[in-house]
């Protein structure tokens, strides 16, 4: 259904239009005024939200692994509407973590990929949204074109922006440095809907947000991106400083997914390391691994000797 107003798609549980801000008709949005939407599993430790389901009795995250305790929010929450399926399996994730290990440098133990050991490995689907956007931005900034003698001239103008198939995070279990080099790697054109993955074995973390809050999330992604792109030709010159951008929405649509990856931990010597698999695209690996203090220790020692050496040499 439409904005009446301005004929803007409207999407479940929208309480006004993301573009002209008209309210919408209680019987049209389709919120429930006192039921809950969702029952979820919330991490102590890392917060991520994950969906509640009796059957698995799973009452540790999937992300960090620390206790879970059950959340039931009043007011509604997203929900995803399509998930993205798996393309690569366990065994394909694990012979990417241990290739990932060989590959790490000097600076890592010798032994790591041989002597780690895997004690967990889940998949997963985080929260993501995506959009599609038009927009028409103003922007101010500083850059050095005709500066003349100072660092710094001011600059305004405005621009058209058009988006299509961004990925904004709306994951708690994932950094935001994980998502970032995760996103880029996806291929949405498979997605199912929720019903057709229903029997899939994976934990799905939830959309904890409430629709007012996720509109917020987008919109400051939105301006956050033009401001980068507006640095990439919108703006005069080769340095900016003070780059602000006022963005008027034209049109926006939001899709809720679920993106897969394996999350994996690890022990080597004691100490566990957790490293994050891409779903889809085996060759990314992101995580954590341990450093090797004898070699550290052995170039500093070899740096000393050669200077003490040079040291020599000069004095004589």
């Amino acid at each position: 259904m439409n904005c009446v107003r301005c004929q803007t798609p409207l999407e479940e549980s929208d309480l006004r239009c993301c573009i002209c801000a008209h309210a919408v008709p209680a019987a049209v949005s389709g919120a429930p005024v006192t039921a809950a939407r969702a029952r979820i599993l919330r991490c102590r430790e890392c917060a991520a939200a994950i969906s509640y389901d009796a059957e698995r009795k799973a009452p540790r995250c999937a992300f960090c692994g620390a206790v879970m305790e059950v959340e039931e929010p009043v007011d509604p929450v997203e929900r995803a509407e399509l998930i993205l399926p798996f393309a690569i399996d366990r065994a394909s994730a694990t012979a990417s973590l241990r290739s990932w290990m060989r590959s790490l440098g000097w600076f890592r133990p010798g032994d790591l990929s041989s002597a780690a050991t895997v004690e967990k490995l889940e998949p997963l689907h985080w929260a993501a949204w995506i959009f599609d956007a038009d927009a028409r931005v103003t922007w101010t900034a500083d850059s050095d074109a005709d500066s003349g003698r100072s660092d710094w001239a001011p600059h305004g103008g405005s621009a058209r922006f058009t988006w299509r198939n961004v990925v904004v995070s709306a994951s708690r279990g994932l950094s935001g440095k994980e998502t970032v080099k995760l996103t880029p790697r996806y291929l949405i054109d498979g997605a199912r809907t929720a019903a057709e993955a229903a029997g899939e074995d994976s934990a799905r973390e939830t959309f904890d947000t409430q629709r007012s809050a996720a509109r917020a999330k987008i919109v400051a992604a939105i301006e956050a991106i033009a401001e980068e792109q507006l640095t990439q030709g919108s703006i005069p010159g080769r340095r900016f400083r003070n780059v602000h951008a006022a963005v008027l929405l034209e049109r926006l649509t939001t899709r809720r997914y679920l993106l897969p990856a394996w999350v994996l931990a690890y022990r080597y010597k004691g100490s566990l390391y957790r490293s994050v698999v891409h779903g889809q695209d085996s060759s990314l690996v992101l995580g954590e691994a341990p450093v090797s203090w004898a070699k550290i220790l052995l170039l500093v020692g070899v740096i000393a000797a050669v200077v003490v050496g040079v040291v020599a040499l000069l004095a004589h």
